[in-house]
C-alpha cells in the first residue's frame, strides 16, 4: 500500500488557512442567515486580501468545500476501518452522521444544512461533494455483499445509498420541530436496509 504523501510546511499552512476562511464563512452565513456575506466581509474577519481568498477559492461559492472535504475524511475513514463482522447498515448510519452528530448543536445545524440545500450554488456542490462518496462506498459495501460484476449495477447500491443520505437530510431540514441530528441517523437507516435489501451477504469474517 502506497503511504500517503507527507505535507510540506507551506501546503500544511494553505490547508490551515482554507479552513479557517471556510469556519468564518460559515459561522457568517448562519449568523445571518442567507449566504449573501461578500468576499470582502469574509476576508475583513479573517484579516486577508480579497486575492488572498481567491487563491484559494476561485468563486465564493466553493467556500465551504473544506468543511465537506473534513466530512469525506471522516466518513471515509469509518468505513475503511470497519470490522468484518459489523453490520453494514450500522456502519454507513454511524458513518454518515457521525461529524454533525458529534457536534450536539441541531440548532446551528439545521440552518447551515437549510442554508446549503436551499441555495441552488451550494446545494450543487453539496450534491456533487456527496456523489464523490460512491465509490468509497462501493468499496465498503463490497466487503459484506455480493455485488455485481457489471459496473452499472456494482456502482448502484452505493448510489441509492448516497441518495438516501441527501432525502434523509432534506427531510430533516424542512421537517417542522427541533429534532437533533439523530433523526437523520434514523431514517438513514431504515432508508439503507430498503436500498440494500436484494443484495446478497458476503459470509461473516
Amino acid at each position: 500500500m502506497t503511504k500517503p504523501k507527507r505535507q510540506t510546511l507551506t501546503e500544511r499552512r494553505a490547508e490551515e488557512l482554507r479552513m479557517t476562511i471556510a469556519l468564518t464563512a460559515r459561522d457568517l452565513f448562519v449568523a445571518e442567515g442567507d449566504a449573501s456575506a461578500t468576499v470582502e466581509r469574509i476576508c475583513e474577519i479573517v484579516g486577508i486580501a480579497p486575492r488572498t481568498f481567491h487563491r484559494h477559492f476561485p468563486v465564493k461559492e466553493d467556500v465551504l468545500m473544506p468543511l465537506l472535504r473534513r466530512s469525506e475524511t471522516i466518513i471515509l475513514g469509518e468505513l475503511e476501518n470497519a470490522p468484518g463482522d459489523a453490520d453494514p447498515v450500522e456502519i454507513l448510519t454511524y458513518a454518515l452522521t457521525l461529524e454533525v452528530g458529534s457536534r450536539q448543536v441541531p440548532d446551528f445545524d439545521r440552518q447551515l444544512v437549510r442554508l446549503i440545500v436551499n441555495t441552488p450554488q451550494y446545494r450543487l456542490r453539496f450534491v456533487e461533494w456527496s456523489e464523490g462518496l460512491a465509490d468509497g462506498i462501493t468499496k465498503f459495501l463490497s466487503r459484506y455483499y455480493e455485488l455485481d460484476a457489471e459496473p452499472f449495477l456494482r456502482d448502484l447500491p452505493a448510489r441509492l445509498v448516497v441518495q438516501t443520505m441527501r432525502h434523509a437530510i432534506y427531510h430533516w431540514v424542512d421537517a417542522s420541530g427541533s429534532g437533533d441530528y439523530s433523526e437523520v441517523g434514523r431514517l438513514e437507516f431504515r432508508g439503507f436496509g430498503m436500498a440494500l435489501s436484494g443484495l446478497e451477504r458476503l459470509p461473516q469474517r
